[in-house]
């Protein structure tokens, strides 16, 4: 319980650290009080919050070294990228968002989960005698 925890906690961690850098990254952006362009919307927005979504569930597995029980060790990877990215759809709600940004919102949370699940499998070394861990 106390990886499970700790991991959850590295993940919130990864997640207020890459908002805070996005945030300034978009805020630096819009001072104009104009929309972003196509280039800078991917640059300044989309590619960082797949970077977070992955380095997030990347982080959380390392914590969480315990990859004999499969259902545990998702149950302390995903909640975290999953409850950031619930927050990130219903923080827009009062705003001016539209359904397209919801859905881009989605897919790009949804890349970089399955990234950070992916890269997380393959660097892990599944070792019946050491338990499964990294």
């Amino acid at each position: 319980m106390l990886r499970m925890l700790g991991a959850w906690g590295a993940a919130l961690t990864v997640w207020l650290l890459g908002f805070s850098i996005v945030a300034r990254l978009a805020a630096g952006a819009a001072g104009g009080g104009e929309p972003f362009s196509d280039l800078d919307r991917i640059v300044r927005l989309d590619l960082p919050w797949m970077l977070i979504s992955v380095s997030m569930v990347v982080v959380a597995g390392a914590v969480q070294r315990d990859r004999t029980r499969r259902v545990r060790w998702l149950a302390s990877v995903l909640p975290v990228p999953l409850l950031a990215a619930l927050a990130g759809l219903a923080a827009p709600a009062a705003g001016d968002s539209d359904a397209l940004s919801a859905v881009l919102y989605v897919a790009e949370w949804a890349a970089g989960t399955a990234g950070g699940l992916t890269l997380a499998s393959l660097v892990s070394v599944r070792r019946e005698e050491l338990g499964g861990y990294w």
